[in-house]
């Protein structure tokens, strides 16, 4: 457990994502935060936009040392691991050698860069980005939030998409969805749809073109016990 400072204290969780035959594909490294005044849980995305360029150089190194920690795990089993970068992030990964050489030597990490990163949409892209995308792979999260557009797949080249949970939850049953699906496919073949909660979700997506799967049908573990993932639940053979 990281101390970012004597109020808030956070640890490392890990999503699992499963390919659609039921093989574990990847996980997602979350950082939950406790602490505050209220000395309870607090809302990751909004701390994490609320802290200072050293505290959020602090988060990022301490993220990418404990995920390098278990390297061997990663290797052996063949499994990637995506980490939620904003752009001041982008940005220390650019400059600092300490975080891109920890990426560089751990070839399994994956940069997930949300939907609502700056100009993400824009003809010309994001110049972070685009310079980030030369060296490091690169994953497209919250797809369908905001800015659902084509053009964002076709500004950067991105490994695997990830469809947002509340754009599943309210599109995966519409005529609409396969065209959604096929329309993704010609820029990204690794499409992942986020917040699949039941066995049946997740069965109505087995035909559907998408390479994988995540939600609370598949419990986190703490990264520290990464190994309670193998094998795979009974509920996707």
């Amino acid at each position: 457990m990281l101390n970012l400072n004597f109020q808030v204290s956070c640890e490392f969780r890990c999503e699992p994502i499963y390919s659609i035959e039921g093989k574990l594909y990847a996980v997602e490294v979350l950082t939950m935060f406790t602490g505050g005044f209220s000395g309870g849980k607090l809302e990751p995305q909004n701390f994490i936009s609320l802290l200072d360029a050293k505290s959020k150089h602090t988060l990022l190194s301490s993220q990418l040392q404990a995920i390098s920690r278990k390297a061997s795990f990663f290797r052996t089993c063949n499994i990637l691991c995506s980490l939620n970068v904003d752009q001041s992030m982008a940005i220390m990964i650019l400059e600092d050698s300490e975080i891109s050489n920890i990426i560089k030597e751990n070839e399994y990490i994956r940069l997930e860069i949300s939907e609502r990163f700056p100009r993400i949409d824009k003809v010309n892209g994001n110049i972070i980005l685009n310079e980030l995308s030369r060296t490091y792979k690169l994953w497209l999260d919250d797809y369908g939030v905001d800015f659902s557009n084509i053009n964002t797949l076709k500004n950067s080249q991105f490994e695997s998409v990830k469809i947002d949970k509340k754009y599943f939850w309210e599109n995966g049953a519409s005529v609409m969805w396969p065209g959604t699906i096929n329309d993704i496919r010609k820029y990204c073949s690794k499409i992942i749809v986020e917040g699949v909660e039941t066995a049946s979700q997740f069965r109505n997506l087995t035909h559907s073109g998408v390479y994988g799967v995540q939600g609370f049908l598949f419990p986190a573990v703490l990264l520290t016990k990464i190994e309670n993932l193998l094998p795979a639940p009974a509920n996707l053979n």
